[in-house]
């Protein structure tokens, strides 16, 4: 893999909705990671919220996070399909009550160093 190729590929179009993307921008999110080892047993479970800063379909949509992570970053995969709207009485754990809501099921370990064979 050379440093030019990109992670992403553009998604298809089921799962990603430039105008709904867009419309994201500005908004807060609540993301919800579970991770799974490879019995599918749960592992770990994290929450992060953020607003929105970027959202396209070849990088990911971009999360200023606020909370605890204040000021980190965390890019999210190229798909729309996944946010839903939050629903009234939704809260983070710092009792923000975010605009949207995605949830991901990761098997595998929180953390894990990339392959690479440098």
């Amino acid at each position: 893999m050379t440093d030019e190729t990109l992670i992403f590929i553009a998604p298809p179009p089921e799962h990603w909705d430039a105008d709904f993307a867009q419309a994201l921008i500005g908004k807060t999110l609540m993301l919800g990671l579970t991770f799974l080892d490879d019995d599918g047993e749960l592992l770990e479970r994290q929450q992060f919220f953020g607003a929105v800063i970027e959202a396209n379909d070849l990088t990911g949509i971009v999360l200023d996070l606020l909370g605890e992570q204040d000021g980190d970053i965390y890019t999210l995969p190229p798909q729309t399909s996944a946010i839903t709207a939050a629903l009234p009485g939704v809260t983070t754990l710092a009792g923000e009550a975010p605009d949207f809501v995605v949830n991901w099921t990761i098997h595998g370990a929180p953390d894990e160093p990339a392959n690479d064979e440098d």
